[in-house]
């Protein structure tokens, strides 16, 4: 085994002009011309129709607002707001529900019609909000433990006003299923505490931040704690007085960050990070600071810095170059010959397809083709006519459960299949869709939770693209050569053949082998898992690159033990970071990654690795290529 020290990799500086970066900073979250809109049957919860919301920037909708919160409580419901501006005097707050229920704080959800067209804005000098060292949020989704399933916010701004001091925006807790996406958090005046907190209770995660703005603010976002990592993507941090993103102790991944700032954009100072194709601006003051301040475990790769002292500062390694090509702290552990670097798959983006407009293009909903929702039958048959019915979008309204005992085939010209965050049960062990030829090259399924009976299976037997989107208790077994898109999705073990795969925030938990890559391209911006097992088994001649992996071993494997290895390379090509935490409530693994190269077998032992927290260990960065 040969293990190398801190790994640097540097290109000619690069000179950023301040109009290309500010460029750069228009182009990350262009304005948005989304209209999310819901057919009247659909279970949506309008503010305004409902609970009497005027939306007119005048009219304090803090109780009509709250009113509609506290009507849900668990309940799988989208609170929606049409456009309009929203004045609050108070905390909206989820539903607590009735106390030792199991139905505090979560499967809620906030949708508004647009991010730029709903503004839920805090009045000026509001009461509770003026004071720094007494904060108070503006929106706030429940504390500990980890059971804040399916949590979600999208499509809105929020405005924290001025003369708010003490003011956080939004502090968001969301449990293995939970998104932040499409969201503005704005200070007008830059005063006010925190933007995005996730700094303020424990167990907080796994869940994505996609698509979110802050400007003004202390800290742009705050993170904390141990559990259960936390993944950023296309993130926008704007004129923070102290830091753009402060961690304390998450695992953290992140992509696509634009930074424009006076102060460092990046404080790690507990904790592993994982910051890829990102750039950070720094302006005034920012010369004589670090972009990136690191104090514990980091690997950076492809991050364009200007107008900062220096790149990284890292204990007692700066990295002064503009462009960082790659840099990890600790060590690049690999058992046969391999480049020291990752693997660096190639990235696309996750594609989406028009959202209908449910009155110029109707939607199919399941009800109207015979699914009966609460009656214990199988609409296996209902739902199939749904998408053969040659609607574009099909739905399932919420308020209620849905069963299925076959395969559903998706077909004909479905190109979005909607949950409206309800409830879709398997009710037979291979229950599920199966993606086949159809008219759209893309097809979008979201926003389902399925019960925990069976796992709702997805197959992609095709050719076509199949972007799994803020799915829980899922699983997947996918044949067909169509490329993958899994963002914000928890549920049991999944297989891949020869596809390529792309995932966002994945949430793989059961015990036994969480992940096969049978051939296939398989690229990961933040792994989450429970139980024992192996976590991912690359085989065939496929590649696999975690980038941010958080390994909770709580029980051992199936069989009892914990002799499978972490992670299995057989004949083919992984690259990984990612961390362990063991509390004691499972034996340690034996071996993290066994590696088979022309029949030789290799594996790196638990005592070959730095330990993270509790018995838990830490791969900096393995290469097996």
């Amino acid at each position: 085994m040969a293990i190398y020290n801190i790994f640097l990799i540097f290109t000619l500086p690069i000179s950023l002009s301040l109009t290309l970066g500010c460029n750069i900073l228009l182009n990350i979250n262009p304005v948005s011309s989304e209209n999310i809109v819901f057919p009247s049957d659909a279970g949506v919860i309008n503010v305004k129709v409902k609970y009497g919301a005027k939306g007119d920037g005048i009219t304090d909708d803090t109780r009509a607002i709250q009113s509609a919160l506290n009507a849900y409580p668990n309940d799988k419901r989208i609170i929606y707001l049409p456009n309009g501006t929203y004045l609050v005097s108070n905390t909206l707050t989820w539903p607590a529900g009735k106390p030792e229920t199991g139905n505090d704080y979560k499967h809620t959800i906030l949708q508004g019609q647009s991010e730029k067209g709903v503004v839920i804005k805090l009045k000026d000098r509001a009461a509770g909000f003026t004071n720094q060292s007494a904060p108070k949020a503006v929106i706030f989704t429940g504390d500990a433990p980890a059971q804040r399933f399916g949590n979600s916010i999208r499509n809105l701004t929020v405005d924290i006003g001025a003369g708010n001091l003490g003011a956080h925006g939004i502090q968001f807790n969301a449990s293995n299923q939970g998104i932040i996406s499409h969201v503005t958090i704005l200070s007008r005046d830059g005063q006010g505490s925190i933007g995005l907190d996730m700094d303020f209770t424990n167990e907080i995660g796994p869940l994505l931040v996609k698509k979110v703005t802050v400007k003004g603010f202390q800290y742009g976002i705050m993170t904390s704690n141990t559990v259960n990592s936390q993944t950023f993507e296309d993130i926008l941090l704007e004129n923070q007085s102290v830091c753009g993103l402060l961690n304390y102790g998450q695992v953290i991944n992140i992509r696509n960050l634009t930074s424009d700032n006076t102060v460092p954009a990046i404080s790690n100072k507990l904790g592993q990070m994982t910051i890829i194709d990102s750039s950070l601006n720094g302006r005034g003051k920012a010369s004589s600071q670090p972009a990136i301040d690191n104090g514990d475990r980091m690997l950076v790769r492809n991050v364009s810095t200007s107008g900062y002292r220096v790149a990284v500062e890292s204990g007692r390694t700066s990295v002064s170059a503009s462009k960082v090509d790659e840099f990890v702290t600790g060590s690049i552990i690999k058992l046969f010959n391999s480049p020291p670097k990752t693997l660096n798959l190639a990235i696309k983006e996750t594609p989406d397809v028009p959202w209908d407009d449910p009155v110029k293009t109707p939607w199919a909903n399941v009800v109207s083709y015979g699914a009966i929702p609460d009656d214990g039958k199988d609409d296996t048959v209902a739902i199939q006519a749904a998408i053969d019915s040659g609607k574009t979008t099909v739905y399932f309204p919420a308020g209620g459960t849905f069963e299925v005992k076959g395969t559903i085939l998706v077909r004909n010209n479905v190109q979005r299949i909607l949950g409206t965050e309800g409830r879709v049960k398997a009710i037979a062990k291979n229950a599920g869709f199966k993606i086949v030829d159809g008219n759209s090259s893309i097809v979008v399924i979201e926003r389902i939770a399925n019960g925990y009976e069976f796992p709702l299976i997805f197959n992609n037997a095709s050719s076509r693209t199949l972007v799994l989107k803020n799915l829980l208790d899922v699983t997947g077994n996918m044949t067909g050569s169509g490329d993958v898109f899994i963002e914000d999705v928890g549920g049991g073990n999944w297989y891949f053949g020869k596809q390529n795969i792309w995932a966002r925030q994945f949430n793989v938990e059961n015990a036994g082998t969480h992940i096969t890559n049978d051939g296939g391209n398989l690229w990961i911006l933040g792994l989450k898992t429970e139980r024992g097992g192996t976590i991912i088994d690359t085989k065939n001649g496929g590649k696999t690159e975690l980038l941010g992996g958080l390994a909770y071993t709580t029980s051992p494997s199936s069989d009892g033990t914990q002799k499978h290895p972490m992670f299995i390379n057989n004949e083919s090509s992984i690259s990984i970071t990612m961390a362990e935490i063991n509390y004691g409530g499972a034996p340690n693994y034996e071996i993290y990654v066994s590696e088979i190269r022309n029949n030789i077998i290799r594996n790196l032992l638990n005592k070959s690795l730095p330990n993270y927290l509790g018995s838990g260990k830490q791969i900096p960065l393995y290469v097996g290529y």
